[in-house]
C-alpha cells in the first residue's frame, strides 16, 4: 500500500517535472503517555492517571477542525454543491460533502464511494487518478477506483494514513486509543459496522440512557425533559423568524426554561439544565457553540440514521488500511496547488515537485479548504467557494485517561457535569462571532463536562472526556500538563464520598 515518497514520485512521474525531493513531514504524532508506577492519590483528590493522551485537531494543520456544521445563515445544499465536480477534473469528498451523514465515519466513507462513482462516469480506460488525503473518504474512493482497474495515486500530508482516524497503542493501554471518532452513528443505516467486524474490529451497542448527571458539588441531577423540550421550543420559535437565528437566539426568544435562572434545592436552574443538554447533544457532537449554529438547519446534523450508535472498541484504522490496498500512497507529501487544463490536472507539492494526473479527488477537511493552504488554478467556481465559506469547521477534542483500577463507583457509561449557567440571552447571541473562538480567560474556568466510562462498555478502567466549541479551542492552546489538570478537576464531582 504505502511506498517511499521518492520511489513513488519517480515511478509515477511520467511526463511530469519532478523537482528536488526533500522531506516534508507533518507535526509529530502524539504518543500515549504512561505514568511511572501506580499514582498515589491525595486524599479527597482525583488520582493521577497511569496513562494520558489528548487530541488537538484544531491545531493540526492537516485538519484545522474536527467536523463540519451549518452556521447561522447557511443551508444544507452547501454540502451538495461542495460535492459537485469541477470541469469533470476535480472532485470532492469528505464528511463535509455528505448530505446524509455529515460529521461521521459513515459520511466520510459514503462520500468517498460517491466521488469515485462520479469519476467512473467520466474517466476513460488507462487514466491515472489522484486522491488528496489518505483518510477514510480517500481510502473508500481509492478502493472503488482500484477495483475498476485504474492507477490510483494517494497523496497524504501526514506521515501516516487515516486522517482524523488516528490510532495509538495499545502498548500499556487495554484497548487501541483513537483520537478521532469513537462511534458509528445510526448502525442500521450503514454497512460500516459490518465492514469493521470483517476486520475483527469490535463495536459495542451503547445505551444512551446509561447516564448520570452531577453538579460540581456531586449532587445527583435527576434526568427530565427540560433540555429536550427547550430545544424543541427553540426550533419552533426559530422557524417562525424571517431570518435564520442562531440557536442561542432561539433559546432566548422561545423563553421558558432557557431563560429561567431560578435555582432549585441543589442549586440547579432550568437554564443550567438546558445548557448541559445543549452541550451534550449539540456542542460536543457538532463542535459549534449554540451562538454559531443555525436554528433552521444546524440540528439536522445531530440525528444520524437509524438503529442507534455503536462504540468502536479500538479504531477504524484497519478499515482505512484495507481500503487503500492496491493504491500507491505517498506519505509526508502535502499538495499545495491543483491546476487544471483541458486534458489533465497538475498537482504541486509543498516541496516544489509536481505531478500530472487525469483527475483528482480532494478529500481534505473543510478547515484545510477554508485556510487556502491548497490553491486552485483557475480558482474554484463561485458556488464552490461560497459553499466552503458558508460551512463551519467545528472543534471537538478528546482526552483519554487510563487507570489500573477505577477510582469511581459510577456504573453509568455516560457522565455529565451540570454547571451553573446563566439564562440564554439575545445579547449573548448577537455579541459572539460567527466562528467559535476562545475567550482570553476561558482556560481559567474551563471544565470537561462530558465523559465516557468504558467500564460498562469494555470492562476497562478508562475514561474519555469530550469537549466542543469555543471551550475545545481554548483547550487546544494549552499544553498536555494543563489539559491533564483540567481533566482531573472536571472529574472531582465523580470522586466517591469518603
Amino acid at each position: 500500500m504505502t511506498v517511499d515518497r521518492r520511489t513513488f514520485l519517480v515511478g509515477a512521474a511520467t511526463g511530469a517535472a519532478v523537482l528536488a525531493l526533500t522531506a516534508c513531514v507533518g507535526p509529530p504524532t502524539p504518543i500515549p503517555t504512561t505514568a511511572a508506577g501506580t499514582p498515589t492519590p491525595t486524599p479527597g483528590a482525583v488520582p493521577r492517571p497511569n496513562g494520558f493522551i489528548r487530541s488537538n485537531w484544531a491545531a493540526d494543520p492537516f485538519s484545522l477542525g474536527s467536523t463540519s456544521y451549518l452556521p447561522t445563515g447557511s443551508a444544507p445544499d452547501a454540502r451538495e454543491v461542495l460535492g459537485e465536480s469541477v470541469s469533470d477534473r476535480i472532485f470532492f469528498a469528505g464528511e463535509a460533502t455528505s448530505t446524509e451523514f455529515p460529521g461521521t465515519l459513515n459520511g466520510a466513507q459514503s462520500s468517498g464511494a460517491r466521488a469515485a462513482a462520479d469519476v467512473l462516469q467520466t474517466a476513460s480506460d488507462g487514466e491515472r487518478i489522484g486522491i488528496i488525503g489518505a483518510g477514510l473518504a480517500g481510502a473508500a474512493a481509492a478502493k472503488a477506483l482500484v477495483a475498476a482497474g485504474y492507477e490510483v495515486l494517494v497523496f497524504e500530508g501526514r506521515d501516516r494514513v487515516g486522517g482524523r482516524v488516528d490510532a495509538h497503542g495499545p502498548g500499556d493501554w487495554p484497548v487501541v486509543v483513537d483520537l478521532g471518532p469513537s462511534f458509528v452513528r445510526g448502525v442500521d443505516s450503514s454497512t460500516l459496522t459490518d465492514s469493521l467486524a470483517e476486520l475483527d474490529v469490535v463495536t459495542v451497542a451503547v445505551d444512551a440512557t446509561s447516564r448520570v448527571q452531577l453538579t460540581v458539588a456531586s449532587d445527583a441531577v435527576p434526568d427530565n425533559a427540560v433540555g429536550p423540550d427547550a430545544l424543541a421550543a427553540a426550533v419552533t420559535w426559530g422557524a417562525l423568524q424571517s431570518r435564520d437565528p442562531s440557536l442561542t437566539a432561539s433559546l432566548a426568544g422561545s423563553g421558558g426554561a432557557s431563560v429561567d435562572g431560578t435555582a432549585d434545592e441543589i442549586g440547579v436552574s432550568p437554564a443550567s439544565r438546558v445548557a448541559e443538554y445543549v452541550d451534550r447533544t449539540v456542542v460536543t457532537v457538532l463542535g459549534a457553540d449554540a451562538a454559531q449554529l443555525s436554528t433552521w438547519y444546524g440540528l439536522d446534523d445531530v440525528a444520524q440514521g437509524e438503529g442507534g450508535d455503536a462504540f468502536v472498541v479500538g479504531s477504524a484504522l484497519p478499515l482505512v488500511t484495507e481500503l487503500l490496498d492496491g493504491a500507491d500512497v505517498a506519505l509526508s507529501t502535502p499538495v499545495r496547488e491543483v491546476s487544471v487544463d483541458d486534458d489533465a490536472v497538475r498537482l504541486k507539492m509543498a516541496t516544489g515537485e509536481s505531478l500530472r494526473v487525469d483527475r483528482v479527488i480532494v478529500t481534505v477537511p473543510l478547515g484545510v479548504l477554508q485556510s487556502d493552504s491548497i490553491t486552485f488554478d483557475p480558482p474554484l467556481p463561485f458556488a464552490h467557494r461560497s459553499a466552503i465559506a458558508s460551512l463551519g469547521s467545528g472543534a471537538v477534542e478528546k482526552v483519554w485517561l487510563r487507570y489500573d483500577t477505577p477510582f469511581w463507583t459510577e456504573e453509568a457509561a455516560f457522565w455529565s457535569l451540570v454547571v451553573d449557567s446563566p439564562p440564554f440571552s439575545a445579547d449573548e447571541a448577537s455579541s459572539l462571532a460567527a466562528t467559535p473562538s476562545p475567550s482570553p480567560d476561558a482556560a481559567d474556568s474551563i471544565l470537561i463536562r462530558q465523559w465516557i466510562n468504558l467500564m460498562p462498555l469494555t470492562g476497562d478502567a478508562v475514561l474519555i472526556g469530550l469537549i466542543g466549541g469555543s471551550d475545545a479551542l481554548a483547550l487546544s492552546e494549552l499544553g498536555d500538563d494543563d489539559v491533564r489538570e483540567i481533566a482531573l478537576a472536571s472529574l472531582q464531582p465523580f470522586l466517591p464520598a469518603p
